[in-house]
């Protein structure tokens, strides 16, 4: 339990260069609007027809927009029965569905792009540290439990045997914690992983076989010595996702240069071709669309959508 409530606190930036850093500019806000206020955004996805989906940890819901920023559907009440949630962390649109996790009391819940309940899977192993589309119609939760190493679960859809479990390379640290890592996947299946309380990236095949680990240039690079037992208190990368053409967009946590709003635009090989600056802090990122980028702002009572040039 108390890893769990310090996983979520870790979720929240606190208060408080690179050749091209460019700030960004919002285009379009969703939760500040009447009829559709956002409370505690906890995670937002995109489908397919540009339909946005907002879990709101506070509301116990998920809140789906149309294209326009139209609130058209939302479900969601405080409990622990079908449907229902008790903190609705974590979200992913993925092949006609919509998949939400929920932290304490680990558990998936699924509903069609309607909104409406379809199935619920328990989550063992470990707790749910983020989750993320894993193509096809697959999805991937990341699970940091009592292990030095992260496991990444993989859901195939229309399969309901045990996900695929694949166990990252060891940490080399003895506290558990520093194996809490954000996932995303390229175009070609490859896992992207990115670490919350360490500088390092780790790029692996959809077997689980490590390819790459890189450090990224413009944030520290202190390692926890592997008998360190202190609770790590700084955030190295709050939220990881991977563009259509294979870049790597990495959100900065509390290390980097402008805490909360970095964002680091990698190529596989750890490059980064590009560093974006958000105008204020975000809790989470989504992609939603080509070059088309949602943040929850700090305070997580709005979505705020930004366009993405680093051509």
């Amino acid at each position: 339990m108390l890893l769990g409530a310090f996983l979520l606190i870790a979720c929240v930036p606190a208060s408080g260069g690179v050749a091209g850093e460019r700030v960004l500019k919002g285009t379009e806000t969703l939760g500040h609007r009447g009829n559709a206020p956002l409370y505690s955004v906890s995670g937002i996805s995109v489908d397919g027809h540009g339909n946005i989906f907002v879990t709101d940890i506070l509301e116990y819901a998920v809140k789906k927009f149309d294209p326009c920023g139209r609130l058209v559907a939302r479900t969601g009440r405080r409990g622990s029965g079908p449907g229902e949630f008790r903190a609705p962390t974590l979200s992913v649109a993925a092949g006609g569905r919509v998949v939400v996790v929920q932290v304490e009391d680990p558990r998936i819940e699924i509903f069609d792009t309607g909104l409406v309940f379809r199935e619920e899977v328990r989550v063992s192993g470990g707790l749910p540290v983020d989750l993320a589309q894993a193509g096809g119609g697959a999805f991937a939760v990341a699970l940091c439990g009592d292990s030095t190493s992260a496991e990444v679960l993989l859901y195939r859809p229309g399969r309901h045997e045990q996900p695929a479990r694949l166990r990252l390379a060891p940490t080399g640290c003895r506290l558990p914690l520093y194996a809490a890592v954000r996932v995303g996947f390229s175009p070609g299946g490859r896992i992207v992983a990115a670490y919350l309380f360490l500088n390092r990236v780790e790029i692996y095949s959809r077997r689980g076989r490590l390819l790459r680990r890189f450090a990224v240039d413009g944030m520290p690079c202190r390692i926890a010595e592997p008998g360190d037992r202190r609770i790590p208190e700084e955030t190295y990368f709050r939220k990881v996702l991977v563009d259509t053409d294979g870049s790597i967009i990495l959100l900065g946590g509390n290390q980097g240069p402008h805490p909360g709003r970095d964002l680091f635009i990698c190529s596989s090989s750890g490059n980064v071709r590009r560093r974006l600056v958000l105008p204020s802090r975000a809790r989470t990122l989504s992609l939603g669309g080509a070059h088309r980028l949602l943040a929850a702002s700090e305070d997580g009572t709005a979505v705020i959508m930004y366009n993405l040039e680093w051509n």
